[in-house]
Protein backbone atom coordinates (compact mmCIF):
# COMPACT_ATOMS: atom_id res chain seq x y z
CA UNK A 1 0.00 0.00 0.00
CA UNK A 2 1.32 3.01 -1.46
CA UNK A 3 2.27 5.86 1.94
CA UNK A 4 1.28 9.26 1.86
CA UNK A 5 3.64 11.57 2.61
CA UNK A 6 2.84 15.59 3.13
CA UNK A 7 5.62 18.64 2.35
CA UNK A 8 4.12 22.05 4.23
CA UNK A 9 5.29 25.19 2.82
CA UNK A 10 7.34 23.53 0.15
CA UNK A 11 8.56 26.35 -2.01
CA UNK A 12 10.60 24.96 -4.65
CA UNK A 13 12.02 22.63 -2.92
CA UNK A 14 9.72 18.97 -3.05
CA UNK A 15 9.33 15.30 -4.26
CA UNK A 16 6.98 14.34 -7.16
CA UNK A 17 5.98 11.07 -6.99
CA UNK A 18 6.22 8.27 -4.48
CA UNK A 19 3.00 9.50 -2.75
CA UNK A 20 4.48 12.74 -1.39
CA UNK A 21 1.52 16.01 -1.52
CA UNK A 22 3.56 18.97 -1.67
CA UNK A 23 1.45 22.35 -0.46
CA UNK A 24 2.30 26.34 -0.15
CA UNK A 25 0.47 29.07 -0.02
CA UNK A 26 1.26 29.85 -3.92
CA UNK A 27 1.83 27.08 -6.19
CA UNK A 28 5.27 27.06 -8.19
CA UNK A 29 4.48 24.54 -10.05
CA UNK A 30 1.41 21.77 -11.04
CA UNK A 31 3.05 19.57 -8.45
CA UNK A 32 1.90 21.66 -5.56
CA UNK A 33 -1.30 22.68 -4.20
CA UNK A 34 -2.05 26.24 -3.19
CA UNK A 35 -3.48 26.13 0.84
CA UNK A 36 -3.85 27.95 3.66
CA UNK A 37 -1.59 26.70 6.19
CA UNK A 38 -2.65 28.06 8.89
CA UNK A 39 -6.61 27.06 8.51
CA UNK A 40 -7.69 23.30 8.70
CA UNK A 41 -5.42 21.39 6.07
CA UNK A 42 -6.96 20.27 3.22
CA UNK A 43 -6.41 16.74 3.73
CA UNK A 44 -8.47 14.16 5.78
CA UNK A 45 -7.74 12.46 9.45
CA UNK A 46 -4.98 10.08 10.01
CA UNK A 47 -4.23 9.80 5.94
CA UNK A 48 -0.37 10.75 6.08
CA UNK A 49 2.27 8.56 7.19
CA UNK A 50 5.01 11.60 7.26
CA UNK A 51 4.85 14.95 7.49
CA UNK A 52 7.95 17.16 6.56
CA UNK A 53 8.00 21.04 6.90
CA UNK A 54 11.47 22.80 6.84
CA UNK A 55 12.08 26.66 8.20
CA UNK A 56 8.29 27.39 8.29
CA UNK A 57 7.75 27.36 12.01
CA UNK A 58 9.89 30.31 12.80
CA UNK A 59 7.44 31.98 10.57
CA UNK A 60 4.45 31.47 12.16
CA UNK A 61 2.81 33.69 15.29
CA UNK A 62 3.37 32.35 17.62
CA UNK A 63 -0.14 31.74 19.20
CA UNK A 64 -0.80 30.14 15.85
CA UNK A 65 2.05 27.40 15.91
CA UNK A 66 -0.35 25.13 18.57
CA UNK A 67 -2.98 25.20 15.76
CA UNK A 68 -0.71 24.26 13.07
CA UNK A 69 1.20 21.24 15.01
CA UNK A 70 -2.23 20.34 16.37
CA UNK A 71 -3.20 19.83 11.98
CA UNK A 72 -0.11 18.35 11.40
CA UNK A 73 -1.01 15.41 14.56
CA UNK A 74 -4.71 15.30 12.92
CA UNK A 75 -3.71 13.98 9.76
CA UNK A 76 -0.92 11.84 10.47
CA UNK A 77 -1.64 8.04 11.01
CA UNK A 78 -1.35 6.88 14.27
CA UNK A 79 2.46 6.02 14.76
CA UNK A 80 3.08 8.31 11.86
CA UNK A 81 6.48 10.99 12.19
CA UNK A 82 6.46 14.81 12.39
CA UNK A 83 9.61 15.88 10.46
CA UNK A 84 10.61 19.70 11.46
CA UNK A 85 13.61 21.90 10.27
CA UNK A 86 14.12 25.00 11.90
CA UNK A 87 16.66 27.56 12.71
CA UNK A 88 18.49 26.17 15.97
CA UNK A 89 18.37 29.35 18.31
CA UNK A 90 21.22 27.74 20.29
CA UNK A 91 23.57 26.99 17.89
CA UNK A 92 23.09 30.41 16.59
CA UNK A 93 23.67 31.86 19.74
CA UNK A 94 27.10 29.65 20.62
CA UNK A 95 28.41 30.44 17.19
CA UNK A 96 27.83 34.04 17.81
CA UNK A 97 29.53 33.91 21.30
CA UNK A 98 32.31 31.44 19.99
CA UNK A 99 33.75 34.21 17.33
CA UNK A 100 33.63 36.90 19.11
CA UNK A 101 35.31 35.23 22.04
CA UNK A 102 37.90 34.53 19.59
CA UNK A 103 38.21 38.00 17.86
CA UNK A 104 36.26 36.46 14.72
CA UNK A 105 34.09 39.89 14.30
CA UNK A 106 33.52 39.45 10.84
CA UNK A 107 32.19 35.82 11.41
CA UNK A 108 30.64 36.88 14.67
CA UNK A 109 28.66 40.07 12.97
CA UNK A 110 27.19 38.04 10.00
CA UNK A 111 25.94 35.62 12.62
CA UNK A 112 23.78 38.56 14.39
CA UNK A 113 22.60 38.91 11.03
CA UNK A 114 21.34 35.72 10.82
CA UNK A 115 19.34 35.50 14.14
CA UNK A 116 18.23 39.51 14.23
CA UNK A 117 17.63 40.25 10.42
CA UNK A 118 14.29 38.43 9.74
CA UNK A 119 12.95 39.17 13.31
CA UNK A 120 13.19 42.94 12.78
CA UNK A 121 13.06 43.54 8.71
CA UNK A 122 11.24 46.65 6.88
CA UNK A 123 12.21 46.26 3.93
CA UNK A 124 12.30 43.03 1.32
CA UNK A 125 15.47 41.53 2.19
CA UNK A 126 16.72 43.60 4.86
CA UNK A 127 20.21 43.85 5.68
CA UNK A 128 20.91 40.54 4.71
CA UNK A 129 19.67 40.65 1.09
CA UNK A 130 22.59 43.97 1.33
CA UNK A 131 25.09 41.63 2.99
CA UNK A 132 25.10 39.40 -0.14
CA UNK A 133 24.77 41.83 -2.75
CA UNK A 134 28.02 43.23 -1.48
CA UNK A 135 29.53 39.58 -1.76
CA UNK A 136 28.21 38.70 -5.10
CA UNK A 137 29.79 42.50 -6.25
CA UNK A 138 33.17 41.29 -5.70
CA UNK A 139 33.10 37.46 -5.10
CA UNK A 140 37.04 36.59 -5.44
CA UNK A 141 37.50 39.46 -2.13
CA UNK A 142 35.07 38.04 -0.15
CA UNK A 143 35.61 33.93 -0.77
CA UNK A 144 36.04 33.49 3.05
CA UNK A 145 32.68 35.23 3.53
CA UNK A 146 31.04 33.34 0.94
CA UNK A 147 31.84 30.07 2.19
CA UNK A 148 31.25 30.94 5.43
CA UNK A 149 27.06 32.20 4.41
CA UNK A 150 27.31 28.86 2.94
CA UNK A 151 28.41 27.46 5.52
CA UNK A 152 25.61 28.66 7.71
CA UNK A 153 22.71 28.78 6.29
CA UNK A 154 22.81 26.95 2.74
CA UNK A 155 23.15 30.39 0.77
CA UNK A 156 25.50 29.77 -2.33
CA UNK A 157 26.42 33.13 -3.67
CA UNK A 158 28.29 31.88 -6.14
CA UNK A 159 25.34 30.61 -8.18
CA UNK A 160 23.59 33.14 -10.52
CA UNK A 161 20.44 33.73 -9.68
CA UNK A 162 17.95 31.87 -11.99
CA UNK A 163 15.81 34.29 -14.27
CA UNK A 164 12.63 33.68 -13.70
CA UNK A 165 10.64 32.09 -16.39
CA UNK A 166 7.83 34.58 -18.30
CA UNK A 167 3.98 32.52 -18.51
CA UNK A 168 1.29 33.80 -20.00
CA UNK A 169 -0.96 36.59 -18.16
CA UNK A 170 2.53 37.53 -16.01
CA UNK A 171 2.78 41.49 -17.61
CA UNK A 172 -1.16 42.31 -16.54
CA UNK A 173 -0.03 40.52 -12.80
CA UNK A 174 2.98 42.52 -12.20
CA UNK A 175 1.61 45.66 -13.89
CA UNK A 176 -0.92 45.23 -11.20
CA UNK A 177 1.41 44.18 -8.44
CA UNK A 178 3.20 47.64 -9.04
CA UNK A 179 -0.15 49.77 -9.05
CA UNK A 180 -0.96 48.19 -5.41
CA UNK A 181 2.89 48.66 -4.15
CA UNK A 182 2.66 52.22 -5.58
CA UNK A 183 -0.95 52.91 -3.80
CA UNK A 184 0.28 50.85 -0.75
CA UNK A 185 3.29 53.43 -0.85
CA UNK A 186 1.10 56.91 -1.23
CA UNK A 187 -1.33 55.79 1.71
CA UNK A 188 1.94 55.23 4.08
CA UNK A 189 2.76 59.00 3.37
CA UNK A 190 -0.46 60.11 4.75
CA UNK A 191 0.27 58.56 8.05
CA UNK A 192 2.64 60.18 10.67
CA UNK A 193 6.08 59.22 10.00
CA UNK A 194 6.78 58.24 13.71
CA UNK A 195 4.11 55.86 13.38
CA UNK A 196 5.16 54.63 10.14
CA UNK A 197 8.27 53.39 11.10
CA UNK A 198 7.87 52.00 13.91
CA UNK A 199 4.50 49.73 12.76
CA UNK A 200 4.66 49.30 9.34
CA UNK A 201 6.51 46.61 7.25
CA UNK A 202 7.29 46.31 3.72
CA UNK A 203 8.85 42.69 3.76
CA UNK A 204 6.81 40.17 1.93
CA UNK A 205 5.10 37.98 3.92
CA UNK A 206 6.93 35.33 4.95
CA UNK A 207 9.98 36.73 5.36
CA UNK A 208 9.83 37.57 8.67
CA UNK A 209 10.79 35.33 11.96
CA UNK A 210 8.23 35.53 14.65
CA UNK A 211 9.95 33.65 16.63
CA UNK A 212 13.20 31.30 16.98
CA UNK A 213 13.35 28.13 18.82
CA UNK A 214 15.75 25.68 20.55
CA UNK A 215 15.39 22.06 21.13
CA UNK A 216 14.29 22.22 24.59
CA UNK A 217 11.25 24.18 23.04
CA UNK A 218 10.18 22.71 19.92
CA UNK A 219 10.37 19.49 22.63
CA UNK A 220 7.82 21.27 24.77
CA UNK A 221 5.63 22.27 22.13
CA UNK A 222 5.67 19.40 20.30
CA UNK A 223 4.85 17.42 23.64
CA UNK A 224 1.79 19.71 24.37
CA UNK A 225 0.29 19.42 21.16
CA UNK A 226 -0.07 15.30 22.03
CA UNK A 227 3.14 13.92 19.75
CA UNK A 228 5.43 11.32 21.70
CA UNK A 229 9.00 9.96 21.07
CA UNK A 230 10.53 13.18 20.09
CA UNK A 231 14.33 12.80 19.36
CA UNK A 232 16.92 15.07 17.85
CA UNK A 233 18.07 14.02 14.30
CA UNK A 234 20.26 15.70 11.33
CA UNK A 235 20.05 16.39 8.08
CA UNK A 236 21.39 13.07 7.03
CA UNK A 237 19.41 10.88 9.51
CA UNK A 238 15.63 9.86 10.15
CA UNK A 239 13.62 7.11 11.73
CA UNK A 240 11.89 7.39 8.30
CA UNK A 241 12.70 4.71 6.23
CA UNK A 242 14.52 5.72 2.67
CA UNK A 243 13.60 9.54 3.45
CA UNK A 244 14.86 11.40 0.66
CA UNK A 245 17.40 13.56 2.43
CA UNK A 246 18.39 14.90 -1.10
CA UNK A 247 16.63 17.00 -1.74
CA UNK A 248 14.77 17.99 0.74
CA UNK A 249 17.82 18.24 3.57
CA UNK A 250 21.12 17.46 1.98
CA UNK A 251 22.06 19.73 -0.79
CA UNK A 252 23.98 18.14 -3.72
CA UNK A 253 27.52 17.92 -2.23
CA UNK A 254 25.93 16.36 0.92
CA UNK A 255 26.20 19.67 3.13
CA UNK A 256 22.95 20.40 5.06
CA UNK A 257 21.49 22.26 2.39
CA UNK A 258 20.01 25.28 4.89
CA UNK A 259 23.29 24.87 6.29
CA UNK A 260 24.47 24.21 9.93
CA UNK A 261 22.46 27.00 11.67
CA UNK A 262 19.49 24.07 11.03
CA UNK A 263 17.72 21.98 13.83
CA UNK A 264 16.18 18.66 13.06
CA UNK A 265 13.58 16.94 14.96
CA UNK A 266 10.96 14.24 14.49
CA UNK A 267 8.19 13.27 16.56
CA UNK A 268 5.51 10.51 16.36
CA UNK A 269 1.34 10.13 16.70
CA UNK A 270 0.78 7.89 19.35
CA UNK A 271 0.07 4.55 17.81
Amino acid sequence: MAQTKVNLACGNVYVVGSGWLNFDYASPSRDVHAADLLSRLPLAANCADLVYSSHFLEHIPRNQVPAFLSECLRILQPGGVLRLVVPDLENLCRTYLAHRDHGQHAEADFVVLELLDQCVRREAGGELGRYYQELRLAPKRSAEAIAFVRHRNGEDLTRPTPPRKSRVGDAPKKLAAKVERLWIRAVLQLLPKAFRNQNVSLAAVGERHHWLYDDYQLQQLLSAAGFVAIERCSAATSRVAAFPFQPLDLAADGQPRKGAESLFIEAQKPG
